[in-house]
């Protein structure tokens, strides 16, 4: 299977690297040798390569950006496809057409250049459309199952169509395809016009907010890595139970809890899977134990045989 993967990828003119260290490409940098890493540019390159995957029964992951995800030490059989697809297209009046390996960032710059308000929410959200809608990526009250109307979705049956919102299943930070094998190649959003030196001056707002009280990315971490519990119909700061519990700034082994913000877990250089996973567990444990409330993890896990959970 391996070598008709590979001539396929080959033949077409696909990059890829057979047998490599997915870490690298990583926000976090935690995961091992997988069987395959494709990097796909167009949505031709990647719906030709999934119908191929399809056909062949290969079990394969779809990232962005590489945040929000930690991978296990080994996944030899896998195949991980790293999605950069990044068109931008005007539907009709006040819809847009978006690829779904379009970074956060590009799109964001789109909008300043263009007068597209409504999504500054999204500024300082590292990876891509594709990546923030498979988690529903929001911030301030936004998120951005607030602006999607549908999308072109190629389905773990081996179909290619379009589907409206409500196949998504949005939830709070989660929708169908966060664990599921759909794959979401184009999105569709509703935007308002703005004011251009508005929207600049709402997206600089908001990246210093989050400069100022998260870590760097560059620092290796995945993101927030619990969702913010719901107590009697209200979210509490997973961050603040956490702190709560004086693990701010705890270390163990190669990685540690961030020492600016506590629902950030930080590799600090060799950080391996297990390393993770047991940090992860001890916070779930301690806040439980003080405060009675159940964390649940919000960075996605891969394990040994290619599965997210």
């Amino acid at each position: 299977m391996k070598k008709k993967i590979n001539s396929y990828l080959t033949d077409k003119n696909i990059r890829f690297l057979n047998n490599s260290e997915i870490g690298e490409f990583l926000t976090m940098r935690v995961g091992g040798e997988v069987g395959f890493i494709v990097f796909t540019n167009s949505n031709d390159q990647l719906t030709g390569l999934l119908k191929i995957l399809f056909d062949l029964k290969q079990k394969y992951i779809l990232i962005g950006g590489g945040s929000n995800i930690v991978f296990p030490d080994s996944c030899n059989e896998l195949i991980v496809i790293i999605n950069s697809s990044s068109e931008i297209i005007i539907e009709e009046k006040n819809i847009l057409k978006l690829n779904t390996g379009l970074k956060n960032t590009d799109f964001l710059e789109y909008c300043k250049k263009n007068n597209i308000a409504g999504f500054e929410f999204l500024a300082g959200i590292p990876g891509t459309l594709g990546g923030a809608t498979a988690v529903n990526a929001g911030a301030f009250g936004r998120s951005i199952s607030d602006k999607i109307i549908g999308g072109d979705i190629f389905t773990e049956d081996g179909i290619f169509e379009y589907r409206n919102k409500e196949f998504f299943r949005f939830v709070y930070r989660n929708s169908r395809f966060k664990y599921g094998k759909d794959v979401i190649i184009n999105i569709y959003l509703k935007f308002e016009e703005g004011e251009s030196n508005s929207i600049k001056d709402r997206i600089n707002e908001i990246v210093k907010l989050r400069t100022d009280k998260h870590p760097p990315y560059s620092s290796f971490t995945a993101g927030c890595f619990f969702k913010n519990p719901e107590v009697d119909g209200k979210k509490i700061s997973a961050g603040k139970l956490i702190e709560e519990c004086n693990l701010k700034g705890y270390e163990k082994d190669e990685v540690m809890i961030s020492d600016k913000h506590s629902n950030f877990l930080v590799n600090k250089g060799a950080a391996v899977f297990s390393d993770i996973e047991e940090l992860g567990i001890k916070i779930q444990k301690t806040v439980k134990e003080k405060n009675g409330i159940s964390l649940e993890r919000e960075v996605i896990f891969v394990s040994p045989d290619g599965d997210k959970f």
